[in-house]
């Protein structure tokens, strides 16, 4: 079941291209990163402070308050689930690279072959995504965590509302 010689040259080509291609995704991600990550941390911590704000708006109950801050409300989460959602798409496409990676069949080439493989697997193991700063993924679990802070800030000002 081994490539023929034409064939392992055939493979060594395709495997440089595939390399290649996942250096420039990476080099990509990474600009995008460096040139948007300040912009994203600002939008996630614009996100946490006026996501526990309208909810503490929104809790006065009036129907001058819900009128006013609920569809607020609604708006800045929908924007904050929509950002983080095509982020994380982009992250779990790169996870798939992975399996598609460890799917070649190695066990038919030759040994310098499989050490190419090798080495591209040892890359693919870490998902490309985009980072706020450098800081946090921007994605559905730092869009989960910005949704309970603003949550768990909310009660905690609720509370100290309620007893003053």
């Amino acid at each position: 079941c081994m490539y023929t010689q034409e064939e392992s040259i055939e493979v060594a080509e395709k495997l440089k291209d595939c390399i290649n291609y996942h250096r420039e995704i990476k080099t990509f991600t990474n600009r995008i990163s460096d040139i948007f990550g300040p912009m994203l941390f600002i939008y996630y911590s614009f996100h946490q402070a006026s996501g526990c704000l309208v909810l503490l708006e929104c809790s006065q109950m009036t129907g001058a308050a819900l009128m006013r801050y609920l569809p607020l409300t609604i708006i800045l989460t929908q924007q904050l689930i929509q950002l983080s959602v095509v982020f994380e798409l982009l992250g779990s496409e790169s996870e798939r690279l992975k399996d598609a990676v460890y799917g070649v069949p190695w066990e038919c080439m030759d040994i310098k072959n499989r050490k190419v493989v090798r080495f591209f697997l040892m890359n693919v193991q870490n998902p490309v995504q985009v980072k706020a700063m450098g800081l946090a993924n921007v994605g559905v679990t730092t869009m989960a965590s910005i949704m309970k802070t603003s949550m768990s800030y909310f009660t905690f000002l609720l509370s100290q509302t309620e007893e003053n």
